[in-house]
């Protein structure tokens, strides 16, 4: 799970945590957006955002940073990201989402454009 996505968890936005957390908006989006890591955010944000958000620092720096582009073929990258907002949205069509993605990670790893390793560990992070 990305910060991005606890956000969407726990029904709250940006600016609303800006807000509850007194942590400006700018450093909370640039979390959100994956530009900054959870691990170079103050210790004094985090102990903010924790608790506005109701959960440990432990969970925030247990996060997973958004896949970064190039990492992957362009497919599974897509189809990574519409699972992740079929997930924040809480679409009706998730299991879809997760088919696909399902699908292009044994594609990518049937066709030799990732290991064998990277598909299983893309398995455990999102299926």
């Amino acid at each position: 799970m990305t910060f991005k996505d606890l956000l969407a968890f726990k029904k709250t936005t940006v600016y609303s945590l800006s807000k509850q957390s007194g942590v400006p908006k700018t450093t909370i989006f640039d979390l959100s957006s994956g530009k900054v890591s959870i691990l170079d955010t103050s210790g004094r944000n985090l102990r903010k955002i924790a608790n506005a958000l109701n959960i440990s620092i432990e969970e925030l720096l247990d996060l997973e940073p958004a896949e970064p582009k190039g990492l992957y073929p362009k497919f599974l990258y897509d189809a990574i990201n519409e699972y992740l907002k079929a997930f924040r949205k809480d679409s009706t069509l998730f299991d879809c989402y997760s088919d696909q993605l399902i699908s292009c990670i044994n594609v990518a790893e049937v066709e030799h454009m990732i290991s064998h390793e990277t598909a299983d560990k893309l398995r455990k992070r999102y299926i």
